[in-house]
């Protein structure tokens, strides 16, 4: 489903796009307009790719959601310095969201301090209470499991802002499969489940009368245009992390799973959206809807060849 042409950011935001824009700043914006209700909701998704400032490889999107009179929200602060960022978008008072504990994630929560924070129990485990007494790089990123699996390296201006900003002492408020996030004006819903790249991982629904967001974290990658898992072992065990992951395919393309039924109400508010919102991208769900499906075959081939054929 395409968005209506007709929508367009307002105002202060497309004022505060022009300037992100600018060359000097290295930044990659994506950026859509939501008609809902009598308002516009700009979802807009900012990667710093300044090769000094960022990540490298392991730098992921930010993505704000702007509504004039609205409490915006801020979904994985993983930008470093972007207090500037933060100041152009216009944002005082907000809700930051942590969709799990990897450090692309979490490592621009600075500037938000004093701001109501929300994370799933395990992640707000990991990151208020597992940081490890030395208090140093390897305490944190192996007790910590931050960076468990990640085939990405990551620079020392990250383990060193680890250093500093760890534990996180700002009040977490905890979203679980029962107690949900929740954000009338934009549209929004945050859940748990325990099927994604990480245990405790949140997933997000935006949804319009045109138009259904999933906000699925990194559940996949697109790389070299070919979609790929990348799954994280740092609470369960290989087998079963991807067995999770198929979970979580099948529920998108609208298939049964055999999740016990708890977790069947949230499942099924993952089928078929309009667009997927990853932590390295968005993606149209039916440009994709065939890719996912061979993925999912693919994952559930290899469990049966582990199953049967490897002791």
């Amino acid at each position: 489903m395409n968005i209506p042409h007709s929508c367009q950011h307002g105002t202060k935001v497309k004022k505060a796009l022009q300037k992100l824009r600018q060359k000097d700043n290295l930044l990659e914006i994506i950026d859509f307009a939501l008609e809902y209700r009598e308002n516009t909701i700009s979802l807009i998704g900012i990667k710093d790719i300044d090769p000094e400032r960022n990540l490298g490889d392991y730098q992921n999107i930010s993505y704000f959601l702007l509504s004039e009179n609205t409490r915006p929200v801020v979904i994985d602060p993983g930008l470093r310095k972007a207090d500037w960022i933060k100041e152009i978008l216009g944002i005082e008072e907000c809700d930051v969201i942590i969709t799990h504990f990897h450090l692309d994630h979490w490592i621009g929560y600075a500037p938000y301090k004093g701001q109501s924070f929300y994370a799933s129990p395990i992640c707000r485990t990991v990151l208020s209470d597992m940081v490890g007494i030395e208090r140093t790089g390897k305490s944190i990123f192996f007790e910590g499991r931050l960076t468990d699996y990640h085939r990405r390296s990551t620079p020392v201006r990250a383990v060193n802002d680890a250093e500093k900003l760890l534990p996180i002492n700002e009040k977490i408020n905890e979203i679980t499969v029962d107690k949900h996030y929740e954000n009338k004006e934009l549209a929004l819903k945050f859940f748990e489940l325990p099927y994604g790249q990480t245990e405790g991982t949140l997933y997000g629904v935006l949804q319009t009368p045109h138009l259904k967001v999933l906000f699925a974290s990194d559940l996949f990658v697109i790389i070299n245009n070919v979609l790929k898992i990348e799954p994280h072992y740092a609470f369960k065990a290989k087998e079963m992390v991807v067995k999770d992951i198929t979970v979580a395919l099948r529920a998108l393309l609208g298939m049964k799973t055999d999740a016990p039924p708890e977790f069947q109400k949230n499942l099924k508010k993952l089928c078929c959206p309009d667009k997927i919102v990853l932590g390295h991208g968005i993606l149209d769900f039916s440009t994709y809807n065939k890719k996912i499906e061979h993925l999912l075959s693919e994952l559930e081939e290899l469990r049966r060849i582990e199953r049967e054929h490897i002791i």
